[in-house]
């Protein structure tokens, strides 16, 4: 117990120490050197001389003297320039602390796919950060044998944890707050909920890691991989269906409405469950997917309908970076294995005009693959 004090309290001490500004760590160390000088060096050969001969010659009497008086104005000088430093030192830190109590980190964290509630992510993010957290906990957790069931219910909650957000960042300064995102949720769910925090300035993302069974923050390096488009030379009619594989190749929606649409693939080099971890590159991912949009809309397509083989992390990035004003409506599709159809629902997403979001219902007619 003591070790492990005395351990924590050494770590701080070496934080605190490489934290203090350039001029505070100057003015302790110049000071602290200045005293080892006085009791080392010169004095301490004296020191030494007088131990083993028992008195020192009248001559180096002399010399000691004139050392005392100087050291005398040095330790002056070393001790003030001492109490300088730790003046400011303990002023800075009375100032930074004041700061941080007035920053808070918004956790929202998105509870679907898993049952229980250990690891929360607001606990993950505490041990990264020295802001005040607090959590929002978006629980749509409503499944029956691993189907989703009721989705008009789970939209109601992700509006009221978008207004809980808006609450918590009126309370306060917005400069000061931070705000991170983490889920584990249907695609549907965490697209709208990217859409929805469009406008709220940066936010932190995290991923479940499954292989640390863990929260993780999306910090890592960007490995260049690009999507290769295919369908885009076959754009006919008003509706489009868009099929991503991000991790691996999915059951594509080739009917809808009894109608066969035409697809647009956009299939990741290197598909992996674990390259998702660099923001920049699901950002400039998303950016392809963006002017993917653009070219759809620009050929006369008013509706996508999106289904998507994705991380949860980069489902949000998709639905935050999808231009509100300038796409074409978009439907996000749930998709259900075992089921017929593969995708008995999808979410009209609060785009191009439509002011909220609404549960599509697929007739229930066979799908076919391609």
């Amino acid at each position: 117990m003591l070790k492990r004090h005395l351990d924590n309290f050494v770590s701080k001490l070496i934080d605190w120490w490489f934290r203090v500004s350039t001029i505070e760590r100057f003015l302790i160390a110049t000071g602290t050197g200045l005293l080892i000088s006085i009791f080392g060096g010169l004095p301490l050969i004296l020191g030494l001389l007088r131990l083993g001969l028992g008195t020192l010659p009248e001559g180096l009497i002399r010399v000691q003297q004139g050392i005392d008086t100087v050291d005398a104005w040095i330790i002056g000088i070393a001790l003030l320039l001492i109490a300088v430093g730790l003046f400011l030192a303990i002023w800075r830190f009375l100032n930074d602390a004041k700061l941080r109590s007035k920053r808070r980190i918004l956790v929202i964290e998105a509870r679907g796919l898993r049952d229980d509630d250990g690891n929360p992510l607001a606990d993950a993010v505490g041990r990264d950060r020295d802001e005040a957290v607090t959590p929002i906990i978006l629980d749509l957790r409503n499944r029956l044998d691993g189907r989703v069931i009721e989705p008009d219910n789970a939209l109601a909650d992700i509006a009221a944890a978008h207004r809980s957000l808006l609450q918590h960042k009126r309370d306060g300064d917005r400069a000061n707050v931070t705000t991170v995102y983490g889920g584990l949720t249907s695609v549907p769910y965490t697209f709208l909920t990217g859409v929805l925090l469009d406008d709220e300035g940066g936010v932190l993302t995290y991923d479940w890691d499954r292989t640390r069974e863990a929260w993780r923050k999306i910090d890592g390096e960007d490995d260049g991989s690009h999507f290769s488009v295919d369908g885009l030379g076959s754009l006919t009619g008003k509706e489009m269906v868009v099929a991503f594989a991000f991790s691996y190749r999915g059951t594509p929606l080739r009917r809808h409405s009894g109608r066969y649409l035409p697809i647009v693939r956009l299939t990741l080099e290197n598909m992996s469950s674990d390259a998702h971890w660099s923001q920049k590159k699901q950002n400039r991912l998303a950016q392809e997917f963006f002017e993917t949009a653009k070219q759809l809309s620009a050929s006369g397509v008013k509706r996508i309908h999106l289904v998507l083989a994705a991380p949860n992390s980069v489902v949000f990035t998709f639905g935050r970076r999808y231009d509100k004003r300038n796409l074409p409506e978009i439907v996000v599709y749930q998709y259900q294995r075992g089921m017929v159809p593969a995708y008995p629902w999808g979410v009209l997403m609060p785009v191009a005009g439509i002011e909220r979001p609404q549960v599509l219902y697929s007739e229930p007619e066979a799908e076919q693959s391609s």
